[in-house]
């Protein structure tokens, strides 16, 4: 890792000895980010509100306020040129270092508890073949018609440096991408959590995810060495024996800790969440070294605790809001700031736009519904579950900015894919509440706290698939 742009933003900060946490500079680059912060987090609550008064559900909100607050809204010439300076002086470079490590430590942190969602024993308790067979289908599908089109949208880049190998690879996965904590969101506050459908999509959405985030780190992996498999190989070798590692020597230690601790104190005390906290820290600082994103160390770690159900909702309770209140606005605004729908441009980038979204719904929704169908499944039933399979949001937005750092991603095409994922985030709620009204049930109000979590609710369906 190189220090030197840390160690010269300090040396500004603090031209003689060591630098200053009250310093003149120092303060100035908070006041910075504070103003970032109120800004993210009041148009965050707004944009929410709205959300909320459409029908959707938070996230979607909050992934359209980050959006706003980027090139393609307030940092644009639509509102004229002082909004435009503001903005763009609000959000200045030399605050950038800051944001982005607040955006990345977030995200290890919202990896971690993504991967605590998979509750696998729940998911594939019974008639698992419908699960293997609709999961399969909805990422194998996408993946190839992906693979197959990536060269056309190459060629209308006009970007010849870059590797069309690379592109098509990764096209081919944000294609195959779907959101299952938004998915559990959605069943949870439309009052579907016990449905077979929820138990279904979601089981398949777990599979697809895990694969997903697989495939993406052995991409990772080789666009890192040129693709070379002579530099790969060693960090994938590397790699399976960290996960080796954790799973089988480092796991059952843990659980027994943790459960002792829980068991001693009642429950979760603070005093044990810095000690997650260097674990996570650890566990994503080996998977960087590695070749490989260190997000994907975060999520390691919630999967290989995912099923001490009481420590999990004793996170989810102590620190999972400060993460979802904090954490995401800021990553969903550094995704906004990255995204300029300017760059979309004439009839040739609108078409490409929608062509994309065509692409993007057409094969997940395809293989997902055709799968279904195979299985046993109603018309009614395997066009929810193709619908409820096209949820990107999040996992989308978190697998694009990691093409766009990678450098596959020019921004043109790395905002046709955000608005992709807002799209298919906006289309799934109203959707899902029209297709399965008849099953639904009473349930909290949108975006309330809903207790147990997402994956414990699906036990109630466990019946229905038998």
């Amino acid at each position: 890792m190189n220090l030197l742009p840390f160690a010269m933003m300090f040396q500004a900060a603090q031209p003689y000895g060591a630098p200053s946490a009250v310093g003149a500079a120092a303060e100035e680059i908070v006041l910075s980010l504070l103003y970032q912060l109120l800004v993210i987090l009041a148009m965050t609550r707004i944009v929410t509100w709205i959300a909320r008064y459409l029908g959707q559900t938070d996230v979607s909100g909050e992934i359209l306020a980050g959006l706003l607050l980027g090139p393609s809204l307030l940092q644009s010439s639509l509102f004229g040129p002082r909004v435009q300076e503001f903005t763009y002086s609000l959000f200045s470079p030399s605050t950038a270092v800051v944001f982005t490590g607040l955006a990345q430590v977030g995200l290890i942190l919202l990896m971690f508890q993504i991967g605590l969602e998979f509750e696998f024993r729940t998911h594939l308790s019974n008639d698992r073949k419908p699960i293997f067979l609709i999961s399969l289908a909805g990422i194998a599908v996408p993946f190839l018609m992906g693979y197959m089109t990536a060269p056309w949208f190459h060629r209308q880049l006009g970007v010849p440096e870059l590797s069309l190998f690379g592109f098509r690879l990764f096209f081919a996965v944000a294609m195959s991408i779907t959101a299952i904590p938004i998915l559990g969101r959605i069943f949870m506050e439309l009052g579907l959590s016990h449905t077979r459908t929820a138990a279904l999509t979601i089981g398949a959405a777990a599979i697809d995810d895990v694969s997903g985030w697989m495939i993406l780190g052995v991409i990772s992996l080789l666009v890192k060495g040129a693709f070379s498999w002579g530099w790969a190989l060693p960090r994938v070798v590397g790699l399976a024996l960290y996960f080796v590692v954790v799973f089988f020597v480092l796991r059952p230690w843990l659980k027994r800790a943790i459960g002792q601790h829980l068991t001693r104190y009642g429950g979760m005390r603070l005093t044990l969440v810095p000690y997650i906290l260097l674990l996570l820290f650890t566990s994503a600082t080996i998977t960087s070294k590695l070749g490989v994103f260190a997000i994907i160390g975060g999520f390691v770690i919630g999967v290989a605790l995912h099923d001490d159900r009481r420590f999990v909702e004793e996170w989810k309770k102590r620190v999972g809001p400060l993460v979802q209140a904090f954490f995401l606005p800021i990553f969903f605004a550094y995704t906004g700031l990255r995204t300029d729908i300017g760059t979309i441009e004439g009839w040739a980038g609108f078409t490409m736009l929608m062509l994309i979204l065509a692409l993007a719904f057409v094969s997940k929704f395809g293989g997902a519904y055709t799968a279904a169908r195979l299985v046993g499944e109603s018309n009614r039933s395997a066009f929810t579950i193709g619908v409820c399979m096209n949820t990107r949001a999040l996992m989308e937005l978190i697998v694009l900015n990691i093409g766009k750092d990678l450098g596959l991603l020019p921004t043109n095409i790395f905002s046709m894919l955000v608005i992709m994922a807002i799209v298919s985030t906006f289309m799934a709620t109203p959707l899902i509440r029209w297709l399965m009204q008849a099953e639904r049930r009473t349930g909290p109000a949108l975006g309330e706290p809903t207790e147990p979590s997402v994956n414990t609710l699906l036990q109630a369906a466990e019946s229905k698939i038998r």
